[in-house]
């Protein structure tokens, strides 16, 4: 399992697309940190305080995180299934194992990437937040499990990025909307985002936490559908 976790997170880290992502990822934290001094005056008598160094990035993950995560990890597990490598894990390790390892190594190489982007705003912000890197590990965890997930079930991997990309782009839009409007479906789609559990009003927002709960449900889906699929 942690064989196959070490060679998703080292081909994540090594690819060019994860180079630029965290290009992205690290400027604009660093630019929203930058212009967010400027009004800190406003902001501190807005209540905001030093927290809102951390608002580009949240901001940032909320809005594409979905769009980075699939872009990234849309053939995190078709794609082995393509080439025929799957074979050669699946006489190494179980399937259990090649699941949970594509899952643990997407996890940590994003956990990396938001980790170092929070320790750019330190020289902004002047303090660490542990409770924001959890809430925003937590917060991308659904969208790699949610792309593990439909990797699984989606045999190739042009049709993945395809409906990745779609699902990227509607689930913040139906997300946020679902926040602000009485409309039965749309409130009930917004259960099964992230985005109802992080706009809570609350100063300490305990429902991001109940976030947690959706990639393990889509870990075990993905683990049933994959024992059963013909290699």
């Amino acid at each position: 399992m942690f064989t196959v976790a070490f060679r998703e997170f080292k081909s994540l880290f090594t690819s060019i697309r994860s180079i630029l992502m965290i290009g992205v990822l690290f400027g604009v934290t660093v630019g929203a940190a930058r212009l967010v001094r400027q009004f800190e005056t406003y902001l501190q008598e807005a209540g905001l305080g030093q927290d809102a160094y951390v608002m580009g990035l949240m901001l940032l993950l909320i809005l594409a995180g979905p769009l980075f995560v699939t872009s990234l990890s849309h053939n995190i597990v078709n794609k082995e299934i393509d080439t025929r490598t799957i074979r050669f894990l699946a006489t190494k390790t179980s399937r259990n194992n090649i699941i949970l390892g594509k899952f643990i190594g997407s996890f940590l190489f994003w956990g990396v990437c938001i980790t170092v982007a929070l320790l750019l705003v330190i020289p902004f912000s002047k303090s660490f937040s542990i409770l924001n890197l959890i809430q925003s590990i937590i917060l991308v965890s659904y969208f790699i499990g949610l792309t593990l997930f439909l990797s699984t079930v989606i045999p190739k991997p042009s049709l993945s990025m395809f409906l990745g990309i779609i699902i990227s782009i509607a689930l913040p839009v139906l997300g946020l909307w679902s926040t602000g409007t009485d409309h039965l479906l749309v409130k009930a789609i917004g259960y099964v985002t992230p985005y109802f559990y992080y706009m809570q009003e609350e100063k300490f927002n305990y429902y991001a936490y109940f976030v947690a709960l959706f990639p393990i449900l889509f870990i075990l889906l993905s683990l049933f559908i994959f024992r059963k699929r013909d290699l």
